[in-house]
């Protein structure tokens, strides 16, 4: 359960930073289109993007996603071309997201996790986005509504 905290209360933080458009320099990758593995989408849509089919660009990709893959969480936030990314079983993720044929994750993890270090953009058409990573998942985002944080995730920091 402090995981999940911490989690959540790393992913405000990071939400607030994706709002007020910090950015950093890109990362690279190549285009490998991935298959579905289960993940489903867990929050409303939002109303900007790339159209449907297309990966679209870096800027199709702002905002704050949500999914859920194996029950748990995932919350991936991205402002200007900074990105991370936060689940509900510990794992936080932080990067850099590029244009190319498509747009491109690389994250590193704060545990060594390898699950979604490098991810493509296969689909977004503003409202969901389908994200094939390297480690093997494919998680299928819906952006939230307004740039808020999902609703029924843990909030404030463990004290201790």
């Amino acid at each position: 359960m402090r995981n999940v905290r911490i989690v959540a209360g790393a992913a405000a933080v990071v939400a607030a930073l994706a709002v007020t458009g910090c950015s950093s320099d890109s990362g690279g990758g190549k285009k490998d289109r991935g298959s579905d593995s289960g993940s489903s989408s867990s929050a409303d849509g939002g109303s900007t993007g790339g159209s449907s089919g297309s990966a679209g660009s870096v800027k199709d990709t702002e905002g704050i996603w949500s999914a859920t893959s194996g029950g748990q969480p995932v919350v991936l936030v991205v402002g200007g071309k900074q990105a991370s990314l936060s689940t509900g079983d510990g794992h936080l993720c932080s990067g850099t997201v590029s244009d190319g044929a498509a747009p491109t994750f690389v994250l590193k993890c704060a545990d060594g996790s390898t699950d979604r270090t490098t991810g493509k953009v296969e689909s977004n058409d503003g409202k969901s986005m389908q994200v094939s990573w390297d480690g093997g998942k494919t998680d299928a985002f819906t952006k939230s509504e307004d740039g808020k944080l999902p609703t029924g995730l843990p909030s404030g920091l463990p004290t201790g």
